[in-house]
Protein backbone atom coordinates (compact mmCIF):
# COMPACT_ATOMS: atom_id res chain seq x y z
CA UNK A 1 0.00 0.00 0.00
CA UNK A 2 1.43 3.82 -0.92
CA UNK A 3 0.27 6.31 1.00
CA UNK A 4 -0.47 9.16 -0.78
CA UNK A 5 -0.40 12.66 0.43
CA UNK A 6 -3.23 14.53 -0.41
CA UNK A 7 -3.00 18.36 -0.56
CA UNK A 8 -6.12 20.51 0.21
CA UNK A 9 -5.83 23.02 -2.09
CA UNK A 10 -8.53 25.74 -3.26
CA UNK A 11 -8.78 25.71 -7.09
CA UNK A 12 -9.67 29.35 -6.88
CA UNK A 13 -6.38 29.97 -5.07
CA UNK A 14 -4.13 27.66 -7.40
CA UNK A 15 -5.61 29.35 -10.26
CA UNK A 16 -4.81 33.42 -9.20
CA UNK A 17 -1.52 32.60 -7.78
CA UNK A 18 0.47 32.23 -11.49
CA UNK A 19 -1.83 35.58 -12.48
CA UNK A 20 -0.90 37.69 -9.74
CA UNK A 21 2.80 36.80 -10.63
CA UNK A 22 2.31 37.80 -13.84
CA UNK A 23 0.72 40.88 -12.89
CA UNK A 24 3.64 41.72 -10.61
CA UNK A 25 6.12 41.35 -13.35
CA UNK A 26 3.93 43.13 -15.69
CA UNK A 27 3.75 45.89 -13.13
CA UNK A 28 7.83 45.97 -12.72
CA UNK A 29 7.96 45.74 -16.56
CA UNK A 30 5.77 48.62 -17.12
CA UNK A 31 7.95 50.67 -14.46
CA UNK A 32 11.56 50.02 -15.83
CA UNK A 33 9.53 51.36 -18.80
CA UNK A 34 8.37 54.43 -17.45
CA UNK A 35 11.69 54.88 -15.68
CA UNK A 36 13.71 54.84 -18.80
CA UNK A 37 11.68 56.99 -20.68
CA UNK A 38 11.70 60.07 -18.08
CA UNK A 39 15.47 59.45 -18.42
CA UNK A 40 15.78 59.84 -21.62
CA UNK A 41 13.55 63.02 -21.35
CA UNK A 42 15.65 64.28 -18.70
CA UNK A 43 18.29 64.07 -20.70
CA UNK A 44 16.96 65.95 -24.18
CA UNK A 45 15.34 68.30 -21.81
CA UNK A 46 18.77 68.79 -19.98
CA UNK A 47 20.72 69.08 -23.00
CA UNK A 48 18.17 71.45 -25.59
CA UNK A 49 18.77 73.62 -21.76
CA UNK A 50 22.50 73.73 -22.25
CA UNK A 51 22.05 74.70 -26.29
CA UNK A 52 19.99 77.62 -25.20
CA UNK A 53 22.27 78.34 -22.62
CA UNK A 54 24.89 78.62 -25.16
CA UNK A 55 22.32 80.70 -27.56
CA UNK A 56 22.17 83.12 -24.71
CA UNK A 57 25.99 83.15 -24.33
CA UNK A 58 26.43 84.10 -28.18
CA UNK A 59 24.00 86.70 -27.90
CA UNK A 60 26.32 88.44 -24.95
CA UNK A 61 28.30 90.41 -27.01
CA UNK A 62 25.41 91.80 -28.91
CA UNK A 63 24.38 92.83 -26.20
CA UNK A 64 27.23 94.82 -24.81
CA UNK A 65 28.01 96.28 -27.82
CA UNK A 66 24.60 97.34 -28.23
CA UNK A 67 24.95 98.79 -24.39
CA UNK A 68 28.03 100.71 -25.39
CA UNK A 69 26.58 102.20 -28.57
CA UNK A 70 23.75 103.27 -26.06
CA UNK A 71 25.92 104.41 -23.78
CA UNK A 72 28.25 106.56 -26.30
CA UNK A 73 25.23 108.04 -28.09
CA UNK A 74 23.67 109.50 -25.16
CA UNK A 75 26.79 111.58 -24.27
CA UNK A 76 26.30 112.34 -28.42
CA UNK A 77 28.85 110.47 -29.91
CA UNK A 78 27.21 108.55 -33.29
CA UNK A 79 27.58 105.02 -33.68
CA UNK A 80 30.59 104.14 -36.08
CA UNK A 81 29.62 102.05 -39.49
CA UNK A 82 31.49 99.34 -38.52
CA UNK A 83 29.22 98.32 -35.90
CA UNK A 84 26.39 95.72 -35.96
CA UNK A 85 23.24 96.91 -37.71
CA UNK A 86 21.57 96.08 -34.01
CA UNK A 87 23.78 98.07 -32.19
CA UNK A 88 23.84 101.10 -34.39
CA UNK A 89 19.78 101.36 -34.18
CA UNK A 90 19.59 101.17 -30.71
CA UNK A 91 22.20 103.97 -30.65
CA UNK A 92 20.29 105.85 -33.25
CA UNK A 93 17.36 106.16 -31.00
CA UNK A 94 18.68 108.21 -28.01
CA UNK A 95 20.40 110.54 -30.58
CA UNK A 96 16.88 110.75 -32.16
CA UNK A 97 14.81 111.68 -28.53
CA UNK A 98 17.89 113.95 -28.08
CA UNK A 99 17.00 115.69 -30.92
CA UNK A 100 12.96 115.56 -30.87
CA UNK A 101 13.63 117.21 -27.18
CA UNK A 102 15.44 119.89 -28.28
CA UNK A 103 13.05 120.63 -31.46
CA UNK A 104 10.04 120.29 -28.47
CA UNK A 105 12.01 123.12 -26.14
CA UNK A 106 12.97 125.28 -28.96
CA UNK A 107 8.96 125.48 -30.02
CA UNK A 108 8.11 125.87 -26.68
CA UNK A 109 10.76 128.44 -25.69
CA UNK A 110 9.22 130.36 -28.92
CA UNK A 111 6.01 129.86 -28.26
CA UNK A 112 6.39 130.91 -24.86
CA UNK A 113 8.34 134.25 -25.89
CA UNK A 114 5.55 135.03 -28.45
CA UNK A 115 2.86 134.98 -25.49
CA UNK A 116 4.93 136.93 -23.42
CA UNK A 117 5.38 139.44 -25.81
CA UNK A 118 1.36 139.26 -27.14
CA UNK A 119 0.55 139.93 -23.60
CA UNK A 120 2.82 142.49 -23.19
CA UNK A 121 1.96 144.62 -26.24
CA UNK A 122 -1.32 144.43 -25.56
CA UNK A 123 -1.05 145.68 -22.28
CA UNK A 124 1.07 148.33 -23.75
CA UNK A 125 -1.81 149.11 -25.97
CA UNK A 126 -4.14 149.22 -23.56
CA UNK A 127 -2.67 151.66 -21.39
CA UNK A 128 -1.77 154.13 -24.86
CA UNK A 129 -5.61 154.19 -25.08
CA UNK A 130 -6.55 154.99 -21.69
CA UNK A 131 -3.88 157.59 -21.59
CA UNK A 132 -5.12 159.04 -25.32
CA UNK A 133 -8.67 158.65 -24.17
CA UNK A 134 -8.78 158.96 -20.91
CA UNK A 135 -6.19 161.17 -19.69
CA UNK A 136 -7.07 162.10 -16.07
CA UNK A 137 -6.95 158.49 -14.84
CA UNK A 138 -3.76 157.51 -15.80
CA UNK A 139 -0.67 158.13 -12.79
CA UNK A 140 2.30 156.55 -12.59
CA UNK A 141 2.77 153.97 -9.90
CA UNK A 142 4.70 156.73 -7.55
CA UNK A 143 2.44 159.14 -7.80
CA UNK A 144 -0.06 156.87 -6.52
CA UNK A 145 2.07 155.50 -3.74
CA UNK A 146 5.24 156.64 -2.73
CA UNK A 147 7.74 153.61 -1.87
CA UNK A 148 11.07 153.47 -0.79
CA UNK A 149 12.73 150.12 -2.01
CA UNK A 150 9.45 148.52 -2.81
CA UNK A 151 8.10 149.24 0.82
CA UNK A 152 4.27 151.44 1.02
CA UNK A 153 4.31 154.45 2.98
CA UNK A 154 2.73 152.13 6.11
CA UNK A 155 5.74 150.01 6.07
CA UNK A 156 4.21 146.98 4.75
CA UNK A 157 5.64 145.34 1.12
CA UNK A 158 2.92 143.02 0.69
CA UNK A 159 -0.44 142.73 1.44
CA UNK A 160 -0.82 139.74 3.55
CA UNK A 161 -2.23 139.86 6.76
CA UNK A 162 0.43 137.62 8.17
CA UNK A 163 3.54 139.68 6.70
CA UNK A 164 1.62 142.87 7.91
CA UNK A 165 1.50 141.92 11.13
CA UNK A 166 5.37 140.63 11.38
CA UNK A 167 6.33 144.07 10.34
CA UNK A 168 4.09 145.32 13.13
CA UNK A 169 5.87 143.67 15.04
CA UNK A 170 9.78 144.57 14.08
CA UNK A 171 9.27 147.69 12.37
CA UNK A 172 13.32 148.29 12.53
CA UNK A 173 14.18 146.33 9.40
CA UNK A 174 12.97 148.89 7.47
CA UNK A 175 13.95 151.98 6.52
CA UNK A 176 12.62 155.29 8.70
CA UNK A 177 10.78 153.18 10.91
CA UNK A 178 11.72 153.21 14.72
CA UNK A 179 12.90 150.08 16.16
CA UNK A 180 11.13 148.84 18.90
CA UNK A 181 12.67 148.95 22.52
CA UNK A 182 15.62 146.56 23.06
CA UNK A 183 14.27 143.98 26.04
CA UNK A 184 16.67 142.84 28.62
CA UNK A 185 18.87 139.34 28.18
CA UNK A 186 17.05 136.73 30.10
CA UNK A 187 18.98 135.23 32.66
CA UNK A 188 20.41 131.81 31.90
CA UNK A 189 20.13 129.03 34.85
CA UNK A 190 22.69 126.93 34.95
CA UNK A 191 21.77 123.14 34.89
CA UNK A 192 23.55 120.37 36.63
CA UNK A 193 24.63 116.95 35.04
Amino acid sequence: MSIGLVVAMNPVLAVMGPIAGIVVCLFAFLFVVLSVAINLLMSFGASWLSEKAEMLKMVRPYVDSVNSSTRAAEQGIAPSDSEQPVARMAAQIPLRLNAADKKVTEVSDTAVDKAIEFRARSMQVKQIAKAFFLPGLTRSRAEKEPTIAGVTRDGAEFASPGYRQIMDERPEVLPGQEPRPVLPPQQIVPTRR
